[in-house]
């Protein structure tokens, strides 16, 4: 049998527990923010999360909501509204 990687083991690990727990859908809100200029500013954090690699560190580190937090977004639960 071949060694597997601790890495591997906690990866998918922490991707297991991520989906089990994931949270209810939002709507980002940014006051005089068009569909358009949101699309493109997150369009924009998706490539900078995927430039950054495929490190489950690095993934803690930035994410796509953080991105889009320091933009100044913020996420309304669906079920809110």
């Amino acid at each position: 049998m071949k060694k597997i990687k601790i890495e591997v083991i906690v990866g998918l690990l922490v991707i297991l527990t991520g989906l089990s727990c994931a949270s209810a859908p939002v709507k980002w809100f940014k006051p005089g923010t068009s569909q358009a200029t949101f699309s493109k500013d997150k369009a924009d954090c998706e490539e900078a999360l995927f430039s950054t690699g495929t490190t489950q560190r690095t993934k803690e580190v930035y994410s796509l909501e953080g991105c889009l937090e320091a933009k100044g977004y913020t996420a309304i639960p669906l079920s809110s509204q």
